[in-house]
């Protein structure tokens, strides 16, 4: 009979992780409150709440009160969160099992018995304000947008700079038309808070090139209707080096999306002259990320990484090489600010400064440390396709989920995207977007009814007349007949609309995979 139960809850649990490998979460919820009602396993609680929260998002989503690409976290986190459950379920199983069989005895637990343990040859017990040092740490973090593209991470100091790495923000031209944005987070509610977006002062700017410290520190202009004292700003100590085996929290952007933190597997596993290495989880975007200690004091900036697989990193002065993540410790790029290092200035009469560290052994007949604006001459902006992407704000849901296809190029920087929706706060949409348009190498227009009858339609029709060059993307079937856009490749391909896939995921990744072959190899 044992051997039964055993069976039928290893095949339950077979079953529930094939359905949420397959995305059929309401089927595994299902699924697991029957697994708790033939074992006792005790986690109907558990599934409940996750329940309700997903079929609320599922609700909110078919009302079109969220978008797909917030209905997809709710999604995920709760196949997270059933996945972390069934990992409980077996040992739940018999430990409930032998507290029902001790429900007939009674005995007395002493008084002075330790029950309570450590697991472990380190306490990861924290006091709850460790949460609200963490809230407070991550305001000053925000998202750093390039104007070609380039999406990155960057934090808030006391005297109104932001951090972040050379290879992000190059040179005093890139932080004149790059601006940041605070608060791109989700609320408790899941959705998107209110984003506060600033401009750089370009004259203030100090940089080292991404071969030696790779950080940029650059002026933020301040707002009068938005103060950055909002913000607060990060505290730093750079002299609390954390040890191997301590942990660090890295509160970043990853892929440019809203703000995210990484509290798992975050043990420190070296560190190697101006170098931190760490298990932390980061992602593109997130560069320029401050590396925090247990105390949420700013010791390092992320900024590089390497997985076993890619031959990892030296990690010690023993020649140690792992897979791991890398930042720069905020001890030697202070030294560097203070002018302790031996240090090159090349800047102009413009008051802009970039510096480079000098190697003391190297040779005197290597030439001297180039701008960091050099590297902008080796890949210039025009070399990078721009997409100006028109649509009507009605469809501004599939634009989401057009640029979340699109951000792996943005990063890499093969691409440049500009959204006619996309003008500060005060600036005029249609003025922008013709200003944009000037130097466009393509236009996407996103093809619904709704285009038709909006404003941007004529921008669109007057484009064709000059002969630019336009994808249409289908959106729905539309008639377009007449428009000029029916003699245009429209995509998806083969003639398909979005609404014609079974996953609008799919339908986009086909978007994608044919704009690829615009772009030069």
């Amino acid at each position: 009979m044992k051997c039964t139960m055993q069976n039928a809850q290893t095949l339950l649990l077979e079953t529930v992780e094939g359905l949420l490998e397959e995305n059929e979460v309401e089927k595994a919820l299902d699924t697991l409150l029957e697994l708790d009602r033939q074992t006792e396993a005790g986690i109907r609680q558990d599934v409940i709440l996750a329940s309700g929260s997903f079929r609320e998002a599922a609700k909110q989503y078919q009302r079109q009160l969220i978008s797909f690409e917030e209905y997809a976290r709710f999604s995920a986190r709760t196949r997270y969160a059933l996945s972390e459950l069934m990992k409980e379920v077996p040992r739940k199983v018999v430990l409930n099992a032998r507290v029902r069989s001790l429900s007939s005895y009674q005995f007395d637990v002493p008084d002075n018995a330790r029950l309570e343990k450590i697991l472990g040859p380190t306490s990861h017990l924290l006091r709850i304000n460790w949460l609200e040092k963490a809230l407070a740490a991550s305001k000053a973090v925000c998202r750093v947008i390039c104007s070609d593209g380039t999406l990155g991470t960057g934090f808030l100091t006391k005297e109104g700079y932001i951090f972040t790495n050379n290879h992000v923000i190059s040179s005093p031209e890139v932080a004149k038309t790059a601006r940041v944005e605070f608060n791109y987070e989700l609320g408790l509610d899941g959705n998107a808070k209110s984003r506060t977006s600033y401009e750089l002062d370009h004259i203030d700017f100090l940089s080292s090139p991404q071969n030696d410290l790779d950080f940029t520190r650059v002026k933020v202009l301040n707002r009068v209707d938005a103060p950055l004292s909002q913000w607060g700003y990060v505290e730093f100590d750079p002299e609390a080096i954390p040890s191997v085996g301590e942990a660090v929290t890295i509160v970043q952007h990853p892929k440019g999306e809203d703000k995210q933190i990484a509290l798992n597997a975050n043990d420190v596993v070296g560190q190697l002259n101006q170098h931190l290495f760490y298990m932390t989880d980061t992602e593109l975007g997130s560069s320029g990320s401050p590396v925090f200690n247990k105390d949420w004091k700013a010791v390092a900036i992320h900024h590089a990484g390497k997985t076993k697989e890619e031959d990892g990193l030296v990690i010690n002065a023993k020649g140690e090489r792992r897979g791991a993540n890398r930042g720069v410790l905020f001890r030697d790029i202070f030294l560097f600010i203070a002018g302790e290092k031996a240090v090159s200035k090349v800047g102009g009469s413009t008051g802009q400064e970039s510096f480079a560290i000098k190697d003391p052994l190297a040779k005197s007949s290597e030439p001297p440390p180039t701008q960091a604006g050099a590297s902008k001459a080796q890949h210039p902006q025009a070399a990078i396709p721009k997409f100006v992407v028109i649509y009507d704000v009605n469809d501004a849901v599939q634009c989401q989920m057009l640029n979340r296809h699109l951000n792996v190029l943005k990063i890499i920087k093969k691409i440049r995207v500009y959204n006619v929706y996309d003008a500060l706060p005060g600036e005029d949409l249609v003025a922008r977007a013709t200003s944009e348009l000037a130097d466009a190498d393509y236009i996407l227009a996103l093809v619904t009814a709704n285009l038709f009858n909006s404003e941007w339609f004529g921008m669109v029709s007057s484009s064709i007349d000059e002969g630019r060059r336009i994808i249409p993307i289908r959106i729905e079937k539309a008639d377009f007949e007449g428009t000029g856009l029916e003699k245009l490749k429209s995509l998806p391909s083969m003639g398909k609309a979005v609404s014609d896939f079974a996953n609008a995921d799919s339908a986009y990744a086909d978007i994608v995979g044919e704009l690829k072959k615009l772009l030069p190899k």
